[in-house]
């Protein structure tokens, strides 16, 4: 199940759950250990790629309450400032992670705009090519690069490579969007990854074959 912003799943809630309790024991704990440091990165990770604001706020605001207490202490020693730096670094990836969400980018696409119709389907057809892409959009290539380029900046797209094509697909914040324009396609809708063409698979016929 996917997460979504506002805590709409049940993983969503979880893991802000966990976060507050992780963050609560960190405030008490007269020495910050390196498993809570590690723990608290891992939820980070996870709900910055599972668009996850409201996980994301709960920890910058936390991470927050943490630094202020540092603020009281006249002349911290070394493992303090080490704790402090961390904490600070944190604070830095968690602003960097809201900015990356759809909300903090401001992705506001035009429904009928090559980049909406990209992402419809790409949601619609995992692993679609370049070209594919084009054909389906009435454009050519080098639009498609260029609408892809932008759509990977905003994190909604992954980008592989498959033999000598892209692929592309929906990342979580890609379909939370979607989900929140009202663009999602119906499941029914959704296609696999899509056959290669015969040209465009390698050959595994030896040269005394061909």
């Amino acid at each position: 199940m996917a997460d979504f912003p506002g805590g709409g799943s049940a993983a969503g809630r979880d893991r802000r759950s966990q976060a507050r309790h992780l963050l609560d024991a960190m405030g008490q704990a007269k020495v910050i250990s390196e498993g809570q440091f590690s723990a608290l990165g891992m939820i980070i990770t996870d709900a910055s790629l599972s668009a996850d604001e409201a996980t994301l706020v709960e920890v910058q605001d936390g991470l927050q309450w943490l630094h202020r207490g540092y603020l009281d202490v006249p002349d911290l020693d070394g493992d303090q400032r080490e704790r402090r730096g961390r904490i600070l670094g944190l604070i830095d990836c968690v602003q960097w992670a809201l900015r990356r969400l759809p909300s903090g980018l401001q992705l506001n696409l035009h429904p009928d705009g090559h980049a909406a119709r990209f992402l419809v389907a790409v949601a619609r057809r995992r692993g679609i090519s370049n070209k594919q892409l084009a054909a389906e959009l009435g454009t050519d290539e080098t639009e498609i690069s260029r609408v892809g380029r932008r759509l990977l900046s905003a994190g909604v797209v992954w980008r592989r490579k498959e033999w000598r094509h892209n692929a592309w697909d929906l990342t979580p914040r890609g379909r939370q969007y979607l989900e929140s324009a009202g663009l999602l396609p119906d499941a029914a809708l959704v296609e696999g990854p899509p056959e290669r063409a015969a040209e465009d698979r390698p050959s595994r016929l030896g040269r005394g074959q061909r």
